[in-house]
């Protein structure tokens, strides 16, 4: 990993915006998913979010159910 930056989310600056997603909200959606991860495993959701991530449909909730159900569904 490289060095960890302090995130911003919202406008960074006059021409670019950046959206966050986080650990928690991987969790949320694996609740919802019936699914109980780790820390470890909500970071390898994200993870694979941001190593097969896709321009043209960005990452949804879709997005992060598809990565926990590939990664830890049952």
């Amino acid at each position: 990993m490289t060095e960890k930056k302090e995130p911003t989310w919202g406008w960074v600056d006059d021409n670019h915006i950046s959206i966050l997603w986080n650990v928690d909200d991987v969790a949320t959606q694996a609740k919802i998913m019936k699914i109980k991860l780790n820390k470890q495993q909500c970071r390898d959701v994200l993870d694979a979010c941001l190593d097969q991530h896709d321009a043209t449909i960005g990452i949804s909730w879709d997005i992060l159910e598809h990565h926990i159900h590939n990664l830890h569904g049952k």
